[in-house]
């Protein structure tokens, strides 16, 4: 089995809706996020500052990310791969337009009216997706 070490962020704009991407190739909806480059020696933070603003053109720093947790779980679009990802929370505080480039197809803003209307990848759904409907239950006025 492969073993694929990334990092990605949870983006959550003024409403608390999630970001999710789709990269070109896959039916699956993701988190912004990519591989940690090791050999760069890049940490997981370096790695969610840089895939952000190369897959959907939004800056950040240090300071604007939350360390959410790590999770575990088999790749949706690579066979026989183990994902370990570790996981950021990212809180607009106002609205971002979001420029896809690289391999990104398109994006999506959950929320709870539509996020079962997407496929999404199984670290987003097993690990975040809990975790943001939680959020979304006490702030269901928001919407």
């Amino acid at each position: 089995m492969k073993h694929l070490y990334i990092a990605s962020t949870v983006i959550l704009n003024p409403k608390n809706e999630l970001l999710l991407v789709r990269k070109k190739g896959s039916n699956y909806f993701q988190l912004v996020g990519g591989k940690i480059q090791k050999e760069e020696e890049e940490n997981e933070i370096d790695t969610v500052i840089r895939e952000s603003f190369e897959e959907i053109g939004l800056q950040l720093t240090y300071s604007d990310l939350t360390y959410l947790g790590e999770h575990e779980t088999q790749a949706v679009n690579e066979a026989e791969t183990q994902v370990h990802g570790s996981i950021f929370i990212v809180q607009l505080t106002e609205d971002f337009e979001v420029k896809i480039a690289n391999e990104i197809e398109e994006f999506a803003w959950m929320n709870p009216q539509n996020y079962k209307n997407y496929s999404w990848a199984h670290l987003a759904e097993e690990f975040v997706q809990p975790w943001w409907l939680q959020l979304n239950s006490v702030n269901l006025g928001s919407f």
